[in-house]
């Protein structure tokens, strides 16, 4: 009997009618020969609000409480997992429900955010032995010094796929409100298509510049344990949705340009520290200090001037902005240089796929687009499975549908 990882996101528990809907579909996996574990999210917008109830006790809680906010948000998923137990025993199957310390998922000291070490699945599998469905609480566990502690933005995801990699399963299921993975995102798209495999760098680089539909940290797992991983709706009955995996074949030239899709991500900033000494330890000064005040750099960009003088630019979110600018002012100071200045209101988009690295006309193609489309570009990022480009956040439709368009990614492609 194989066995299948479910896991359901706030919308698809987000009401009583939902939640019995989630149960006769996990009933049916199990009607169909499937062992089952089930991984929940907390209802609907419950965690949102959970965090406004602490903000309307305390100001700046999660900095102040962590670990009291810890215990506020985990109740949440333990309301869904209990909801959903009652419901698929009243659908004829037998469930027990279960919380991340419960399932024995360890993890590292750290509150609102901690990382996953291991998974001690031996109660999982004496009440799978028993035949029973079991429902895991998503987005939290239990350090080793026994705090509870939540796993950050995507934690279910993650949750799931950890327990697909543990118990070997035959693949992990994610239930969302969309049809899968789409080339664009469709609200801003019109001709964004849903994809029917993605390799899992390709979605670690999506999922990573904006695509919300999946968390990088449960892709690399599944990466790292070769665990399939299956995006879906949880509204519809078509089972297809978007599997995840490792691709080992294409139809496609052997070193031709594979594209997957485009992804953004608004509430970016820019920082330029111009007039610098030419030298490899200012740079290293400026992104040293900004690391040591946990402020993420997404580009570093420098620029040699004719004066012998040198520019250097960084993107960051724009919640650091304030922060930045302070470190790269006084640092400019200490080291003579000119000035520091800053812009706001940006978007990263990124189209992500391979056999960009060295293949001539991308940067063209993608930049003619972008010029036609009225589209001005305040900087541009590269890795080995994507190139980025910074625009205004008033131009992030035009940028999304004039690259969709310019390689070809739409619906009536393949």
């Amino acid at each position: 009997m194989t066995l299948v990882v479910q896991k359901f996101g706030g919308t698809s528990v987000g009401s009583p009618e939902r939640i019995r809907a989630v149960a006769r579909r996990v009933c049916d996996a199990k009607g169909h020969g499937h062992d089952v574990v089930v991984v929940v999210s907390a209802m609907g917008h419950t965690t949102d609000e959970l965090v406004t109830l602490a903000a309307q006790v305390t100001p700046d809680a999660r900095r102040s409480h962590p670990r009291e906010m810890d215990m506020l948000l985990t109740s949440g998923e333990r309301i869904a997992m209990a909801l959903l137990a009652m419901a698929i025993r009243d659908c004829g199957s037998e469930a027990i429900s279960l919380t991340g310390s419960q399932a024995a998922i360890i993890t590292d000291n750290t509150h609102m955010g901690a990382r996953i070490l291991e998974v001690r699945a031996d109660r999982i599998r004496e009440e799978i032995a028993h035949q029973r469905i079991v429902i895991v609480a998503g987005f939290q566990g239990i350090s080793r010094s026994k705090e509870v502690t939540t796993l950050g933005r995507g934690g279910s995801d993650t949750t799931a796929v950890a327990l697909a990699a543990v118990l070997d399963a035959e693949r992990c299921d994610i239930f969302t409100d969309v049809e899968g993975i789409f080339t664009a995102d469709p609200r801003r798209v019109p001709d964004a298509r849903v994809l029917r495999e993605v390799d899992y760098d390709d979605m670690v680089e999506l999922a990573s510049s904006g695509a919300q539909v999946m968390h990088p940290r449960a892709v690399e797992i599944g990466a790292r344990y070769n665990v399939p991983i299956r995006v879906l709706s949880s509204f519809r009955n078509d089972e297809h949705g978007t599997l995840i995996l490792r691709r080992t074949r294409t139809m496609a030239p052997m070193e031709g340009l594979v594209l997957t899709g485009l992804a953004s991500a608004a509430g970016q900033a820019k920082v330029t520290v111009r007039g610098l000494p030419p030298s490899m330890e200012a740079m290293t000064k400026i992104m040293s200090a900004l690391a040591a005040a946990t402020v993420s750099v997404d580009t570093l960009t420098p620029a040699d001037r004719p004066d012998g003088r040198r520019e250097v630019q960084v993107t960051i979110h724009e919640a650091d902005l304030p922060q930045a600018t302070e470190i790269c002012e006084r640092l400019s100071k200490e080291m003579g240089g000119e000035s520091v200045d800053s812009k706001t209101g940006l978007t990263k988009v990124t189209l992500v796929g391979s056999g960009m690295t060295g293949m001539p006309g991308v940067y063209a193609r993608a930049l003619e687009a972008l010029l036609a489309a009225g589209v001005d570009v305040h900087g541009i990022g590269t890795s080995s499975v994507s190139i980025s480009f910074l625009v205004d956040a008033g131009k992030e439709d035009q940028t999304l549908q004039s690259l969709h368009a310019a390689f070809d990614l739409g619906k009536g492609s393949t």
